[in-house]
């Protein structure tokens, strides 16, 4: 009988490891989660102050834009973009502290978890340590060892119970695997955003100089005076030549390596007539993406597209006749894989969707993602599903952020992404007109 009681000793460990062990990391984590809960809040508190500033901001922005140009004016949108683009910074760095806390959280329910895993694993390879011993022995030897047959029968409704509690353990260690896996895949995604922000707050950074490096140009050339500010003014719309031949790099196209503004707008204007897209609007876009095909990526597509996206890939190389390595993709990033084409970021399978509309406005059958029109043509086709054809401000805000982030435009450090466009579309307006007055 001695094993039999120790048999229901071990019974008894694994029951009570299965009913208090959970409580018990429970507990630890619902004390750790009280204790940030104020901080967290704290930490929203101040985003949410943050965004209101922002927000006050931009619209201060938009305001003075749509004045009359003025030295004052024009000084007072940068100092805006400048303290709009602080607060940026700031607030990324808050959200950054609020997924570090996130993210130790984490860690610490997955050691829990761990554990609980480990504990199970021990009380189970016990159970079924106890249990085996009883495979070399047959029922005919257990029944001549004990004194009456009661003792037998409940032996066996012992080793009926060992069965049943391994089955439970193995039951409750799969579901603690896949709680384990599931927690696992949040952390890595919690770390990629958490890297993203990262990259978001340099491109934020690099914005701030930009425009503090605008202010103490423009002080510079008008020395503070709002007479010389007009004369600037007038000397820059009177210079149409200087606008139509500003020139945009176009390396890895299959039409050349250069391009005016003047053929930029152009093309833009074509699309225009087909979709309703504003021309400066796109060219924003397309400048905010790739400057124009400047940046039209350095990652390959061997490395840096999705593997569901590849044969998409080599189906348009294919039609085009080219080498799948002849031109570079986009890197992949912290969002996601890369893998985009041309100067407006197509991916493989998207740019299929789009390539029998392109082909019938442009003429070229089949159309190239590379291709400066067939290229320009399929961002206004693109963005025009996005409401941009609305021509108002929130709606091209709107298709901008869409662009970038796809379903997760409406992230709020992300919005600086659909400002910038904004302003630039405003800049690229203005030299249009020069252009259409000319």
């Amino acid at each position: 009988m001695l094993r039999y009681k120790k048999a229901n000793i071990l019974i008894s460990i694994a029951v009570l490891i299965g009913l208090f062990a959970p409580c018990l990391f429970k507990s630890a984590g619902l004390v750790l989660a009280q204790n940030s809960l104020d901080e967290e809040k704290e930490m929203e508190a101040k985003i949410k102050e943050l965004e209101d500033k922002i927000a006050k901001y931009r619209t201060e922005i938009t305001t003075n834009q749509q004045k009359a140009k003025s030295l004052q004016g024009e000084i007072s949108i940068l100092d805006d973009e400048i303290e709009k683009a602080e607060l940026e910074i700031k607030r990324v760095d808050l959200i950054v502290r609020k997924l570090d806390t996130k993210i130790g959280e984490k860690k610490v329910v997955i050691r829990e978890i761990e554990r609980e895993v480990d504990l199970e694993k021990t009380a189970l390879s016990e159970l079924i340590r106890e249990i085996s011993k009883y495979d070399d022995v047959s029922y005919l030897e257990i029944i001549l060892a004990r004194a009456q047959l009661s003792d037998f029968l409940s032996e066996v409704r012992s080793l009926e119970n060992f069965q049943g509690q391994i089955q439970q353990a193995l039951s409750k260690i799969n579901n603690l695997k896949s709680n384990l896996e599931q927690e696992k895949n949040v952390l890595s995604n919690e770390k990629d955003e958490q890297l993203g922000l990262k990259g978001v707050q340099n491109e934020q950074r690099a914005i701030l100089d930009l425009k503090k490096k605008e202010k103490k140009t423009l002080l510079e050339q008008t020395k503070g005076q709002e007479q010389l500010f007009a004369q600037l003014v007038k000397k820059t719309q009177l210079d149409i030549e200087t606008v139509k031949n500003r020139l945009y790099y176009l390396k890895g196209f299959i039409s050349g390596d250069s391009l005016r503004f003047e053929d930029a707008y152009k093309y833009a204007k074509f699309a225009s007539i087909y979709t309703g897209v504003r021309p400066a609007f796109l060219l924003a876009i397309l400048s905010r993406e790739s400057e124009l095909g400047k940046n039209v990526g350095t990652g390959t597509w061997r490395v840096d597209m999705k593997p569901s996206q590849r044969p998409y890939y080599l189906q348009i190389c294919e039609e085009l006749n080219l080498s799948p390595d002849t031109y570079p993709v986009s890197k992949r990033q912290w969002y996601g894989w890369g893998g985009a084409m041309g100067p407006a970021q197509f991916m493989p399978a998207t740019w299929l969707g789009y390539k029998d509309r392109v082909a019938e406005i442009t003429g070229n059958n089949p159309p190239s993602p590379w291709n400066i029109k067939d290229a320009f043509v399929a961002a206004a086709l693109y963005l025009v599903n996005k409401g941009a054809n609305q021509q108002t401000y929130n709606a091209e805000w709107k298709a901008a952020m869409m662009f970038l982030a796809g379903s997760n435009w409406s992230k709020s450090y992300l919005s600086f992404y659909g400002d910038q466009v904004m302003i630039l579309a405003k800049q690229i307006q203005e030299q249009i007109d020069i252009l259409e007055k000319g």
